[in-house]
């Protein structure tokens, strides 16, 4: 387990490590109207499973999270209008992350940190497989180590509706858990919903 936490932690400093530089980018279905929804849940990342750390893994979902609440989106898991999955590249290969359906079973294993730092549980309870579609409007991600994937998934239509990722080199490994969030704003920053504050900042300049 310290091995692979410890892998796991040197992944994540490709992309939350003093790098030369982070590329964050975002794909989003066309059909999507974001404006409409307002709660989400979580799914059991994706690809990482028994490769993980708990405490990446609770920096990762608590800072989507406050960015999430921060677009006015409420943590609800009985009945979400979104659900939120993650992937981390941890080794060298590169993979194309866009198979055409993921089945979640009902008996899967919740990996990682099951609640918030309020207590409030974090993922989607389904009593069934639970399937979801990604379209061939959402971008195949050719990812190597390095590379935090996130999906939102619209839970009444199971399909994958935006994709955000960062990608980052090699340079400091210590400073990967500290700088997760900062990664993490950054692939949220192309998601097409204001944050509550920046969009009052906005009207205010335009008066």
């Amino acid at each position: 387990m310290k091995c692979l936490k410890a892998f796991i932690l040197f992944a994540l400093a490709c992309v939350a490590g003093s790098c030369t530089a982070y590329r964050y980018y975002a794909i989003e279905s066309p059909t999507a109207t974001f404006q409409k929804y307002r709660t989400f849940a979580w799914l059991p990342a994706v690809d990482t499973t028994g490769n993980y750390s708990d405490i990446a893994d609770e920096k990762i979902k608590d800072e989507v999270s406050a960015q999430l609440e921060r677009r006015n989106l409420k943590l609800e898991v009985a009945r979400p209008d979104l659900l939120v999955r993650y992937a981390i590249q941890v080794n060298d290969k590169v993979r194309v992350y866009n198979r055409p359906v993921y089945v979640y079973g009902p008996r899967a294993i919740y990996h990682g940190v099951p609640r918030n730092r309020y207590g409030r549980y974090f993922y989607f309870r389904y009593p069934a497989d639970f399937i979801v579609y990604v379209g061939d409007e959402i971008e195949r991600v050719p990812y190597r180590e390095g590379t935090l994937v996130i999906d939102l998934i619209e839970r009444k239509s199971r399909r994958v509706i935006w994709r955000g990722y960062g990608v980052g080199d090699i340079d400091d490994p210590e400073r990967a858990l500290t700088d997760i969030p900062r990664v993490v704003e950054g692939i949220m920053a192309k998601l097409p919903l204001i944050p509550t504050a920046d969009f009052h900042k906005r009207l205010v300049s335009q008066r």
